[in-house]
């Protein structure tokens, strides 16, 4: 009788014990919903706390991994660098799946000057995804800090065979390629090349202003580009004031830039990475969300349109699936991947003529998957 009792107030205990758990996972999950609510409305520092609040809640690894990084994506755009890093490493952490978290965990760390920790992330995420052009970018920047420009030219120039038209990653090219061979005129083409395909790529025109002023000693030229970064990065990049007091000691005027919309390349990139965890996870209206975030962030990023057009065909929605490709192909004409999508969005709408068109465009860039497409509309017009 004695040990039925016993039994009987285990059984109790246990089954108090599993109610409590189900409510906190319920409770971490409400509160992680208010911190959405808050984020939305613009109110970071609220939710802040209410994802500190649903990580004490939550009670699965993965739940509680998904909160940090998303605390960590807050913290950063409230610039406190260091705790926002901790929360990116918290996330992984606590969960290997999630590889926005380690992106953004490889990203935070480049920004603190944790070099060699980032530099194992990023590598981390090229053994997984050997064609991720965000980490070789990094990695290049990497070798650059540490003035190995052979070997930031190596990992520059692997990222760019998978994605041949990336901004950042030519204009990272050119800065190396520049002081391994001790050449200004190679750099100046590939910048000056790089400017006409991506004509508000405010980087590429400070990185010509310094070669002419520095290597040069052109004053009128780099007066001129530092002028044209300005007018194109405003007021909110490190290198701003750089630009500023360049113009002033070369004797040059600054010109009045028109009033330009504020730029946050480093939270833009968080945002496309936490939507293309959302995507994976099939969860495509919340990646739609974040990828709005990014343009809004910066309105230069191509991959954010191109992420936002996947999401939509994969939700049927092939009219804004074009319009978002088409968004992403004014910033980069040559991005195939883009040019890809827009043709299959036109598909399944049936303008066959437009989706050939694009096919075609698609197959001077890439004439393998240009000409598959084609067969593919050919075929299906006659279903």
């Amino acid at each position: 009788m004695k040990n039925k009792k016993i039994l009987i107030l285990s059984g109790s205990v246990f089954l108090l014990f599993a109610i409590l758990l189900g409510c906190g996972e319920r409770t971490g999950e409400k509160e992680y919903n208010k911190a959405l609510a808050s984020i939305k409305n613009g109110d970071l520092v609220r939710a802040e706390g209410q994802l500190e609040k649903a990580i004490r809640k939550f009670t699965s690894h993965e739940e509680k991994s998904k909160a940090n990084n998303q605390l960590g994506i807050i913290l950063w755009q409230l610039e406190k660098q260091k705790r926002a890093t901790e929360a990116f490493a918290e996330s992984c952490r606590l969960s290997d799946d999630l590889t926005g978290a380690n992106k953004n965990l490889a990203i935070a760390l480049f920004y603190i000057g944790a070099l060699e920790q980032s530099e194992f992330e990023f590598t981390k995420i090229i053994n997984e995804q050997p064609e991720n052009m965000t980490a070789h970018t990094f990695l290049s920047f990497i070798q650059m800090q540490q003035k190995d420009w052979k070997n930031a030219s190596k990992k520059i120039t692997e990222g760019l065979r998978s994605n041949p038209n990336n901004p950042a990653g030519e204009n990272v090219l050119a800065l190396t390629e520049l002081h391994l061979n001790q050449s200004s005129n190679a750099a100046i083409q590939r910048l000056t090349q790089l400017i006409a395909t991506h004509p508000n790529y405010a980087p590429a025109m400070f990185n010509l202003a310094v070669i002419n002023d520095q290597w040069l000693k052109n004053k009128v030229a780099a007066t001129h580009w530092y002028n044209e970064y300005l007018a194109k990065a405003g007021n909110n990049r490190t290198q701003t004031a750089i630009a500023k007091q360049a113009i002033s000691r070369l004797g040059g005027k600054q010109l009045q830039a028109k009033p330009t919309v504020r730029i946050y390349p480093e939270a833009a990139t968080l945002f496309i990475a936490k939507g293309s965890t959302f995507h994976a996870e099939k969860k495509y209206k919340e990646a739609l969300t974040q990828y709005e975030k990014a343009i809004r962030a910066d309105p230069s990023q191509k991959t954010a349109y191109y992420n936002m057009g996947l999401s939509y065909y994969a939700l049927g929605k092939y009219l804004e699936t074009a319009t978002a490709c088409t968004n992403a192909l004014k910033i980069d004409p040559h991005f195939a991947d883009a040019r890809y999508m827009l043709a299959l969005a036109y598909s399944q709408q049936q303008k066959w003529s437009k989706a050939e068109r694009e096919a075609k465009i698609l197959k001077q860039i890439d004439s393998e998957r240009g000409a598959s497409l084609l067969k593919y509309i050919s075929e299906s017009q006659k279903k």
